[in-house]
């Protein structure tokens, strides 16, 4: 074999064995070409050794080997190289001050190691890494860290092992190892087991810390397993200084070819003196999403949200993001299509409303009506097809409310007797049951503390929050025939008659039902033209004209709805352009007490559609819809005139606007409007701007009950009006620089909802960064947290600021 083959074989085998990252891909191009230089090569036949001195140089498919030295023999089958040995492979780089090893065994060592995997963006030294087998390694006094500083510098976050054993496909096991910042230890961590492979693996992840907040400090250990290829489990044991021990389980899964899900499980005995004295301390929280691809093509969905108390949101992280719900809603469902199209659907499901309103920890949660069963069947349009082209529609659905209490059973069966709650005060006499006993007379909290003449308490009228007091089921079939004809080559007509029948069965009426005719019709065209611009680039416009008409009669032989079971009542406040720019939502309104109607509306759609290039798809770029409709039944004519549009992107611009005109009154009932722009900019200083500014205006609000949740002192209904401005604002300045800022000002009580502003900062070396953090909401107060992260493990470093793992302190 001449010399330089074997010398050149030698080196890539040293190479290949030495790198704890080289994949089997990678060490399949050993056999590429190369090229091999040196000073001098020589050869020692007695002793059968192959020398290469002076500015080795091995040169094969994008890798490259630089040393000072290398000798291999024949006779023993080890090789040596010393003397500033480079390896660079793609975008990883090995430097070693001297490497030895073994062909036949394929054991070997390296002294004083420098690896940094660019590929994966980690960086480890090591004082000697042994090889011990074909896959395992042993590395000794090991530093690693993803920070990349200048070089004398020190490194802001590093681990650091006394003693690491790592299996390729297998584990790493750390001992003796500490966390340290700016070169100071921080944690130990006495043994550590890490998965060392492409495929997940169970092992210990990151430890998880938190300062400041509601539960105090707190500190967290994520486990992860993975006991079979189609389930991840994450237990994550924590423990707050303030609250104590608790415990999280995650689970994600698949199974079959779409099927899967999420569940996430917590709880925890909490030891503060709040939980003990206030609400039961054992505390949970549940989260499942899971979608299931069932045989006979049905599929179940579910989607569950539960919590143990009201506050279980504001302490807990899991589920914040529904702190500011007033009800959090839990579903389960198993549905199905029919036809072609999937125009015919079945559902079976149920629903369950969690309360999340009032000052105590005492809520409505047993009382609140609530789904616990429903069935529902739809034929949609154009599915159903008949004779002289008349279709076939129908809505059907079967209900079942009730409740884990009666609200009569927290009044211990009495209507003006003594509450049960512990927090409510004596029942005045007048709050007895209402409307033939559908509903008790409380206000709109609901609550068994009433004061007689405070928000509704006690005016014989049903207000929104008031208990529902009767229990049962409803079902409603709710058929339509529609014959859509075209007129000439422009127009489209689609005329629509129908019969809702709803049937209650209820303990306080065993019988019950409600008949009502409907009747739609929707004249519309369609208009087209394309406009050609510079540069091939074109704007295709499109008018789509309709008039449209809803009919819904008074019951039908002069039987009156008032005194008909009230599971589902109607809106405080009407959703007039909801209606008129969809007027199916009035012919199928779900109210259990529907009042007349007789509405026409006269609408103009316009899309805007851009086209690029000649042969480039459309984009929508911008709609606009602006409507009228005369009401003739409530209003008696003229009703409100009505815009929605959105402009999604002209370069930098963005922006919607929709509201709702009554001309006879001059008033505005509601209003959007929101710009938004989002500019890149090369300049060094400023990278990136995105500025949005929105206004919101409502002049009718439906009463709610608000509360600040913990605080039994306060209380109080909704506003009765919206009108406020929010902004948003996200500066990037330079490349490690951002600041945000969002803002939500009320015009009705002149003064911020909510202000929060940030500034974060990312090292130059991109390893780590700090964001300080201040806010102020309304009825909380200011405060404000401090938040460090450690990045380069596992997060996109595309974004300046979001990844990585790290520790906060709020205030």
């Amino acid at each position: 074999m001449p010399r330089a083959i074997i010398l050149t074989a030698i080196v890539w085998i040293l190479v290949g064995g030495s790198v704890c990252v080289a994949s089997a891909e990678g060490r399949s191009h050993m056999d590429d070409p190369f090229e091999i230089t040196a000073d001098r090569i020589t050869y020692e036949a007695e002793r059968e050794l192959y020398v290469a001195e002076g500015n080795v140089h091995v040169l094969q498919a994008g890798r490259s080997l630089v040393a000072r030295w290398v000798a291999y023999s024949k006779k023993t089958g080890v090789g040596v190289a010393e003397g500033d040995v480079e390896l660079v492979d793609g975008a990883d780089r090995l430097l070693a001050a001297f490497m030895v090893f073994d062909i036949d065994t394929l054991k070997g060592t390296l002294y004083q190691v420098a690896f940094d995997s660019g590929s994966n963006g980690f960086r480890l030294r090591a004082k000697e890494m042994i090889r011990t087998g074909k896959n395992t390694f042993t590395v000794e006094d090991s530093v690693f860290s993803t920070c990349r500083c200048e070089p004398g510098e020190k490194l802001p976050w590093q681990i650091e092992t006394d003693r690491a054993d790592v299996e390729l496909g297998g584990y790493g096991q750390l001992k003796n190892s500490t966390f340290d910042v700016l070169g100071v230890p921080v944690l130990w961590i006495p043994w550590m087991l890490l998965p060392i492979k492409s495929e997940r693996e169970s092992g210990l992840l990151l430890p998880q810390f938190q300062f400041g907040g509601r539960g105090g400090a707190s500190f967290g250990l994520p486990v992860f397993l993975a006991p079979i290829p189609q389930l991840n489990i994450t237990a994550t044991p924590r423990y707050f200084v303030n609250r104590g021990f608790k415990q999280d389980v995650e689970l994600e899964y698949v199974f079959g070819e779409q099927s899967g899900g999420k569940l996430f499980v917590a709880g925890l005995e909490d030891k503060t003196k709040q939980a003990r004295s206030s609400f039961n301390p054992q505390r949970w929280g549940l989260l499942w999403e899971h979608d299931h691809f069932l045989p006979q093509e049905l599929r179940w969905q579910t989607d569950l949200k539960l919590a143990s108390d009201n506050l279980y949101a504001d302490d807990f992280r899991e589920m914040q993001r529904f702190k500011t719900f007033r009800f959090n809603e839990s579903t389960t469902n198993v549905a199905r299509s029919f036809g072609d199209s999937g125009g015919i659907g079945v559902m079976v499901g149920m629903r369950y409303a969690d309360d999340l309103q009032g000052p105590s920890f005492n809520d409505r949660d047993e009382y609140l009506l609530q789904r616990f069963a429903e069935v529902r069947g739809d034929v949609q349009p154009g599915t159903a097809r008949g004779p002289l082209g008349i279709e076939a529609r129908v809505d059907s659905e079967l209900i079942h409310f009730s409740g884990l209490r009666t609200p009569e059973s927290e009044l211990s069966g009495d209507p003006v007797a003594g509450p049960t709650l512990p927090d409510a005060g004596p029942i005045p006499a007048g709050l007895r049951l209402h409307d033939n006993g559908r509903f008790i007379d409380l206000g709109v909290n609901g609550r068994f503390d009433a004061t007689p003449g405070e928000d509704g308490e006690g005016d014989g009228i049903y207000q929104p929050g008031e208990p529902l007091d009767e229990r049962g089921t409803r079902m409603i079939l709710h058929p339509r025939l529609a014959r859509p004809t075209r007129i000439g080559s422009l127009f489209e007509l689609t005329p629509e008659l129908g019969y809702s029948q709803a049937l209650y069965q209820t303990n306080a009426q065993h019988f019950a039902e409600r008949g009502l005719v409907t009747a739609r019709a929707e004249l519309r065209s369609r208009l087209a033209r394309d406009f050609a611009l510079q540069k091939e680039r074109s704007v295709h416009h499109v008018i789509e004209p309709r008039l449209g008409w809803a009919w819904l009669s008074e019951d039908l032989g002069g039987r009156r709805q008032e005194h008909n079971p009230l599971f589902i009542p109607q809106g405080q406040v009407a959703q007039s352009r909801f209606r008129a720019l969809a007027l199916e939502n009035v012919t199928r309104d779900p109210s259990d007490r529907i009042r007349d109607a007789n509405q026409l509306v006269l609408g103009v759609t316009q899309r805007f559609f851009t086209r690029d290039a000649a042969r480039a798809a459309p984009r929508l770029a911008a709609d606009l819809t602006t409507a009228v409709d005369w009401d003739f039944k409530q209003h008696g004519g003229l009703g409100n005139l009505y815009a929605d549009g959105r402009l999604l992107r002209l370069g930098p611009f963005s922006a919607r606007v929709r509201g709702a005109f009554n001309p006879e009154s001059r008033a505005v009932k509601e209003g959007e409007a929101e710009f938004g722009v989002g500019v890149p900019f090369e300049d060094a200083f400023l990278r990136n701007l995105n500025l949005s500014a929105r206004y919101r205006y409502i002049r009718r609000l439906p009463d709610f009950f608000e509360t600040v949740r913990g605080i039994t002192s306060t209380s109080q209904t909704g506003d009765s009006a919206l009108n406020q401005i929010d902004l948003n604002s996200k500066i990037e300045l330079t490349a490690r620089i951002r600041f945000t800022y969002r803002a939500v000002y009320s015009l009705v009580d002149d003064g911020f909802i909510r202000n929060r502003g940030m500034i974060e900062y990312v090292s130059k070396c991109r390893c780590w960064g700090v964001g300080v953090g201040l806010y102020q909401e309304r009825r909380v107060g200011f405060g404000g947290g401090l938040m460090i992260r450690f990045l380069g493990l596992g997060d996109d470093d595309t974004e300046l600021f979001d990844g990585g793992f790290g520790s906060g302190l709020n205030f």
